[in-house]
């Protein structure tokens, strides 16, 4: 059914006054719509909803072709046959948005509702539990955690130890059953009063601030781990006497906070905790270890950076992380120097917000990774249609037989002037490029159509595969289809036999695979980059 049989028709084109048919849609001296909009609200009101609800006959004959005959509306579209289809490039941005906001829905859902696959990828990132939603239990706990913190701080006020002691036990029992407690998969040390303090000395020396290279590092090393903690703490006091080469660490983590905890009294019953401090840049201290030893300790340069250290690097001008990047060697990225600012900036950032919160920062570089996605397809599309020309091409087929008819014809040659042949088979010397070959757009028109395809597959079947409940099995079923569909486009858009098809599709399916990891890799750094 044409849309235009509900249009309501003048006579005479308003805009360049040409005498109109009633059966005219279009005015053909200025292609104006023969359509009078001077109609009542009601009416109006009609018409919009109808534009948004109609589907013309070129929606079901695209359709129909997708599912019915894979390949035909590529076939068609070269061959002239082009009106009764939607065109390519509004076929795909169609399916792309559509696909694109349902990836990005899917994405905030899964979150949400910590399904098991995001739920190990933000576990892995982080290094921190991913816990369900609030429920009234969590709730109680932590009113309760916050009452026997106000009871803490009175108790600290009025010297009272024993009641002291007693709240913060209590206050160790809710903090074990809350569900919000950090598990680390580090190495965890175990303390009678702390808890457990779950960062390695590896990580509280880089948080002090020193090299790699450092005595400190090597003599720690070779400590059992049960003695490392002891020492670290008693380089720290000393470290943050030294006021001049030193400064207090901004904002540590809960981990190191609780790593330079300890506890004092006769029955150890009062705690506190030391603020950790870091050695400056390149600065150089002398501490006491294991007795009187002295031995020197020196900060870093800024190729190891604390978490004060990169807290302000989100805060450095352009000059000083050009300064940052020249000082570790590291190559401008493609040679951009904004680039390589906004790689620093940002992998900074995330760093810092997957210790934060993990669930926040995944969802933040998941939908970073979709916006990455839609930009590669704009690049991967006119990659794939070179692709496509190359191994489709008669003049590359003529190029690699060459050396074999070259030696045919010698031979045939041969043949001729010793008189075992009374004639020659080929008269002319080959040429290097025989043959014609397809127009690059023939091959960008596959491109496209073959990517809406796989998007609308995956929207319809994986989509409803989600929501009977089995995504797994309905993605590979679905991935599976499509490559027997893309073997049955390619036959028949470039009519070529069954085998030469199937050789052509796996040579295809291998370059197809470097392509989209290359140009994924390029594209998501850029759009990092410039997030």
């Amino acid at each position: 059914m044409s849309i235009h049989k509900k249009r309501r028709k003048v006579e005479i084109c308003h805009n360049c006054h040409t005498v109109l048919s009633v059966e005219t849609n279009f005015c053909p001296h200025c292609g104006q719509e023969n359509h009078d909009l001077k109609v009542p609200l009601g009416h109006l009101a009609f018409e919009v909803f109808e534009g948004f609800t109609h589907f013309d006959t070129k929606f079901y004959n695209t359709m129909k072709a997708i599912f019915l005959t894979p390949g035909k509306i590529t076939k068609d579209f070269l061959e002239g046959r082009r009106g009764r289809y939607v065109p390519p490039v509004r076929l795909y941005f169609s399916v792309a948005f559509v696909f694109f906001l349902a990836l990005d829905k899917m994405i905030d859902n899964a979150v949400s509702a910590k399904d098991n696959f995001f739920e190990g990828m933000i576990e892995g990132l982080s290094g921190t539990k991913v816990v369900s939603v609030a429920t009234p239990d969590t709730k109680k706990i932590q009113k309760n955690i916050k009452i026997e913190q106000e009871k803490i701080d009175r108790y600290e006020d009025s010297d009272d130890t024993t009641g002291l002691f007693a709240a913060q036990n209590r206050l160790r029992k809710l903090q074990k059953e809350s569900d919000s407690t950090r598990v680390s998969t580090k190495r965890k040390i175990a303390n009678d009063f702390v808890g457990y303090a779950n960062i390695s000395a590896d990580a509280v020396i880089d948080e002090m601030n020193i090299q790699y290279n450092d005595t400190l590092r090597k003599l720690i090393e070779k400590l059992p781990e049960n003695q490392q903690r002891e020492i670290l703490i008693s380089i720290q006091k000393q470290i943050i006497t030294d006021t001049l080469n030193t400064e207090e660490i901004e904002e540590p983590s809960n981990d190191l906070r609780n790593y330079f905890t300890e506890t004092i009294g006769k029955k150890r019953q009062l705690l506190y905790t030391l603020i950790p401090h870091a050695v400056k840049n390149n600065s150089i201290i002398k501490i006491k270890y294991d007795g009187d030893t002295l031995i020197n300790i020196k900060g870093s340069d800024g190729s190891l950076e604390n978490v004060a250290y990169k807290k302000r690097i989100l805060k450095m001008s352009d000059a000083e992380l050009d300064s940052i990047l020249v000082k570790n060697k590291k190559a401008d990225f493609m040679g951009i120097k904004s680039l390589s600012r906004g790689l620093l900036r940002n992998s900074t950032y995330y760093d810092l917000a997957f210790s934060d919160d993990g669930v926040k920062a995944f969802s933040e570089v998941a939908h970073l990774g979709v916006g990455a996605f839609s930009l590669m397809m704009f690049f991967l599309m006119p990659i794939v249609a070179f692709l496509l020309k190359i191994i489709y091409s008669k003049r590359t087929h003529s190029i690699i037989s060459y050396p074999f008819r070259l030696l045919k014809y010698m031979w045939d040659w041969a043949m001729y002037l010793v008189r075992f042949r009374k004639t020659r088979r080929y008269r002319h010397v080959p040429h290097l490029m025989a043959g014609q070959t397809r127009y690059y757009y023939e091959h960008l028109i596959f491109s496209i159509h073959i990517h809406a395809i796989f998007f609308l597959m995956i929207l319809i079947f994986v989509g409803g595969g989600m929501a009977i409940g089995f995504p797994g099995s309905t993605l590979a079923i679905t991935m599976l289809g499509f490559f027997l569909y893309f073997i049955i486009s390619l036959k028949t858009v470039y009519r070529q036999g069954i085998l030469k098809t199937l050789l052509k599709s796996v040579i295809l399916f291998f370059m197809y695979s470097m392509t989209f990891m290359m140009v994924l890799i390029f594209t998501g750094a850029f759009k990092f980059a410039m997030a």
